[in-house]
């Protein structure tokens, strides 16, 4: 029996709902997961409230942060959704599908090219009711977004690209390092591209982010050099089929390398001496960092990253 009328008004929903809210710390992360509009989260989460006489969620800095009572009486309600999936699979003798999961991914070409594949790979085979939203890094961290969970994990050019926020943490999952691909050198040169070769080049750009800076033109910037962009192009297959029509060079990231279709005419060296490396990072909100949900993503990540390093 139910010690309170208010108790008689809640339904499997509203608490389903609030386990997403604890989790997600986002309303509309929430709407997205269940499938259902922001106000019937609101709504929910207003008879929640009211049957348990307490606030349970109050908003900090665009999250959803649960108060001590939200704590405490989550275990018991976890119990009582495990409760009634028991009573469905004893009925049905099938497992009940678990609530279907997006992880929010903000990364540039170089993850989608080279981890992407391998993420969906191992969601395919442990995780068939996750899959992942990626959308394309933009001039700045989407520092906002990740505090608020509208996205999960941002993955970065380090170390030090980025200006890091004091509420986000991060970790190097990649080292990488350049080629230089160039239609300026005859076929067959091979070797290193010297400094002057490569200043006297002209470059395409590939412009996996949007910002408009970025670590090559920063180095040379530092050694007192420059170069010439002739092009700017939107994904590296893109930059390497122009430089194949055209004179030119690109500076294209070394694991990358296979994944792209590399014409005859196009040579590869190493580029000059001093080129700078660079590391593949992934970032997220501090608040998030017990989140068992961007515990499983930073996992998924890490283990494509250390299966790419083992070929």
């Amino acid at each position: 029996m139910l010690h309170s009328n208010y108790l008689k008004q809640l339904d499997l929903q509203d608490i389903v709902v609030f386990l997403n809210l604890l989790e997600q710390r986002s309303a509309k992360r929430t709407a997205e997961l269940m499938n259902i509009s922001q106000p019937t989260v609101s709504y929910c989460l207003k008879r929640l409230r009211g049957c348990f006489d307490d606030t349970l969620f109050a908003s900090a800095q665009g999250a959803l942060l649960p108060t001590t009572k939200a704590e405490k009486i989550a275990p018991y309600l976890r119990v009582v959704v495990e409760s009634v999936n028991r009573c469905a699979e004893e009925e049905t003798g099938w497992p009940t599908a678990a609530v279907n999961k997006v992880w929010q991914v903000c990364a540039p070409e170089h993850f989608e090219l080279l981890l992407l594949p391998r993420c969906l790979q191992s969601l395919a085979k442990t995780h068939t009711n996750v899959s992942l939203h990626l959308e394309r890094l933009s001039r700045d961290l989407p520092i906002d977004r990740l505090i608020s969970g509208d996205v999960d994990i941002a993955i970065g050019f380090g170390p030090g690209y980025h200006q890091l926020h004091p509420e986000l943490e991060w970790q190097s999952i990649l080292n990488d390092e350049f080629f230089c691909l160039t239609s300026y050198l005859k076929p067959g040169a091979g070797g290193v591209m010297s400094l002057d070769e490569f200043c006297a080049s002209p470059h395409v750009y590939p412009t996996p982010w949007l910002s408009e800076k970025n670590m090559v033109d920063g180095w040379l910037e530092k050694i007192g050099r420059s170069r010439r962009v002739l092009v700017r192009a939107n994904g590296y297959q893109a930059c390497v089929n122009i430089i194949s029509a055209v004179p030119a060079t690109l500076a294209l990231p070394a694991k990358l390398l296979p994944l792209l279709r590399v014409p005859e005419n196009v040579v590869v060296c190493e580029p000059p001496m001093g080129f700078p490396r660079f590391t593949l990072d992934m970032i997220w909100a501090k608040e998030r960092s017990q989140s068992q949900d961007i515990a499983s993503l930073r996992r998924l990540i890490q283990s494509a990253s250390e299966d790419i390093l083992k070929i």
